[in-house]
C-alpha cells in the first residue's frame, strides 16, 4: 500500500491497492502514447507546463502528481479519458450540474438513533 505524503509532510490516508494500480496504469498508458508520438519527457512537460521531473513520476504512477497535470498529459498524448466531442462534455458536465443542485446539500449532523432492542 502506498502513502500519501503532503508538502508539510504530513501523512495522508494510503491508497487502495486498486487506486495504486490505477496509477501505474495511467502512468504506463501516457508513456506508451508520449513514445508513441516520439516524444521526449521534456516535451511533454513543456506541452503540459510542468517539469521533466513531474512526467516523470506520473509515469511511474506517483500519486502526488496533480489530477489536471495527469489529464492534460494524456490528452496531449491521445489517450482516450471521457468523451472527445467537446458538445457532448458539455451536455454532461451540465446535467452533473443539474443533478447535484438538486441532490441535499448537507448530511452531516442529522443523527438517526437505531434501535438495538431486538
Amino acid at each position: 500500500m502506498m502513502l500519501i505524503i503532503n508538502m508539510n509532510r504530513k501523512r495522508i490516508k494510503p491508497l487502495s491497492k486498486r487506486a495504486e494500480i490505477v496509477l501505474q496504469v495511467l502512468g504506463g498508458m501516457i508513456k506508451a502514447g508520449r513514445i508513441e508520438r516520439n516524444m521526449s519527457q521534456a516535451n511533454l512537460a513543456e506541452r503540459v507546463g510542468v517539469s521533466r521531473y513531474t512526467i516523470s513520476l506520473l509515469e511511474k504512477g506517483n500519486p502526488n502528481v496533480g489530477i489536471g497535470t495527469v489529464l492534460e498529459s494524456a490528452i496531449i498524448v491521445g489517450i482516450p479519458i471521457m468523451e472527445d466531442d467537446v458538445r457532448q462534455m458539455t451536455k454532461v458536465s451540465q446535467a452533473i450540474a443539474n443533478l447535484i443542485e438538486i441532490l441535499p446539500s448537507k448530511r452531516v449532523g442529522k443523527k438517526v438513533e437505531l434501535d438495538n432492542d431486538f
